[in-house]
């Protein structure tokens, strides 16, 4: 089917009035025969830079907001505003309507995932149309839907996902937000009916270079397309705050506040943590006040939780939470996921920071008497938090195996090294072979410690040397204790 129709209030001449047109990218990767190929600013590079390549794989014409100096034989059009107008456009291209979506992002070093994901399913239990779009791919309705495996997808793989989401109903588009996202602007069009920041913590040094810089990137939340003002959860943000510049404090400010400690926040909340079984909650929101009951394993898993709620709380009753409170509690695969086997008790989460590690060694100090940790770091990015992670371990686990956690390209000597760096050698055991780290903790695994294996999480697959290489950490789990989940 033509779709050039679709673009012609877009294009104020008949200069594509002769072009068939079937698909929209703006990466020459992607295009096909009888693609139109929008060439616009990139990540690193401008898209008129790949012009040549969209020419050969077919495609049948072209949009830029720069000038393109390649002799090419299919027509050209030229947009000044052409950022302004790309939602428009590819609303337009996939007969869409802003009217049929409420957006929300969700950014912040950790807790992004279980956040989206668990008012994802607040809305999903009561059947309305519901995306999330983040760490663990898209998932549309119950259904997972194959990205190219950024946490943040850009503008135009996004609309390839919601093209298939025409409901009756509004979809509700939940959007993990990351810190690279936001320094790109890849979303920067989009309308949200309302945003989150759960907190900042140093990441991703290796592509922001400074905290300075990595810190901005997060507050910039504050200024998307917003419909409601930014809802920080600021009792997470208490060690970063006093060392905020005025510009950044200002960007704060902007913000509405959740806190189960500051009196003059909009949101507020309380919780009566129990370990053992259901913790009781109250929320005093803007919309409403509820107290109830959840089951949920640590005590931050509660937290995100209720910043779930309060990025949904207009869209949401008290009674609509509690029908929803047995069902919709659920964490993600590979997010605070316990594995009950014969010989004990096991933990697998994506933590791969120091602070979000802290967070759940920390927590779990309070309720095992022992701590067998299994983590690496990552190669070919941050090596500022290796040592700092190892630290961590070290402090907060009574017995830590180091291996490999997606390698890349560098070297697990160099990793290992980094690692050590100011830390005790003599308190770590290093095996580099992941399954075979994880075989050795599982020998120390009794009924009294627990055995916390963090970084991958979800993740099914090894990248190394450029190779995906199958590997889940739960499989592994499982495979070697040979027992069923009790």
């Amino acid at each position: 089917m033509n779709k050039l129709s679709l673009i012609k209030p877009f294009i104020k001449t008949d200069v594509f009035d002769q072009c068939t047109i079937t698909s929209i990218t703006d990466d020459s990767r992607d295009v096909q025969i009888n693609s139109l190929f929008v060439a616009r600013q990139g990540a690193g590079m401008h898209g008129k830079e790949f012009v040549k390549d969209a020419v050969k794989k077919g495609a049948s014409c072209v949009i830029s907001d720069q000038i393109i100096h390649h002799e090419i034989d299919i027509p050209i059009y030229y947009i000044d505003e052409l950022e302004d107008l790309i939602t428009k456009i590819l609303f337009s291209f996939y007969n869409l309507s802003e009217s049929d979506f409420i957006f929300f992002g969700v950014t912040g070093t950790n807790g992004k995932t279980t956040t989206a994901f668990m008012a994802h399913n607040i809305l999903r239990e009561l059947q309305r149309p519901s995306v999330y779009v983040g760490t663990l791919g898209a998932i549309l309705n119950d259904d997972l839907v194959e990205t190219k495996g950024n946490t943040t997808p850009g503008i135009f793989e996004l609309f390839k996902i919601l093209k298939d989401c025409k409901f009756q109903q509004k979809t509700y588009v939940f959007l993990e937000i990351s810190s690279h996202a936001l320094t790109q602007k890849r979303l920067s069009n989009l309308v949200f009916s309302q945003t989150l920041l759960l907190n900042i913590q140093s990441d991703h040094l290796d592509y922001h270079k400074t905290e300075t810089n990595y810190i901005n990137a997060k507050l910039s939340i504050t200024d998307l397309n917003n419909k409601n003002p930014t809802i920080i959860l600021i009792d997470q943000m208490q060690d970063i705050l006093p060392s905020l510049s005025d510009d950044q404090k200002k960007q704060l400010s902007k913000s509405r506040l959740l806190s189960a400690v500051n009196l003059s926040a909009e949101f507020k909340y309380f919780i009566q943590y129990n370990p053992e079984g259901h913790s009781k909650i109250g929320l005093n929101f803007p919309n409403f006040s509820l107290e109830m009951s959840v089951l949920l394993f640590l005590k931050f898993n509660i937290e995100n939780y209720i910043s779930a709620i309060a990025l949904i709380s207009e869209h949401v009753s008290p009674n609509d939470l509690k029908k929803t409170s047995k069902t919709a509690i659920k964490l993600p695969k590979g997010r605070g996921e316990i594995l009950s086997l014969k010989q004990g008790k096991v933990l697998i989460d994506f933590a791969h920071d120091p602070q979000s590690m802290k967070n759940i060694l920390f927590e779990l100090n309070n309720y095992y008497v022992e701590i067998i940790l299994v983590f690496g770091c990552g190669g070919d990015r941050d090596k500022s938090k290796r040592s700092k992670m190892l630290q961590v371990a070290q402090n907060f686990s009574n017995k830590v195996f180091f291996t490999s956690d997606n390698n890349r390209y560098e070297s697990f000597s160099s990793i290992v090294s980094d690692a050590m760096n100011g830390n005790n050698h003599m308190d770590t055991e290093i095996i580099e072979d992941r399954q075979e780290a994880i075989a050795a903790a599982l020998q120390c695994l009794t009924k009294e410690n627990i055995l916390v294996i963090l970084g991958k999480g979800h993740e099914t697959f090894m990248d190394i040397l450029g190779s995906k290489v199958p590997f889940n950490d739960r499989d592994c789990v499982l495979k070697i204790s040979a027992n069923e989940i009790n």
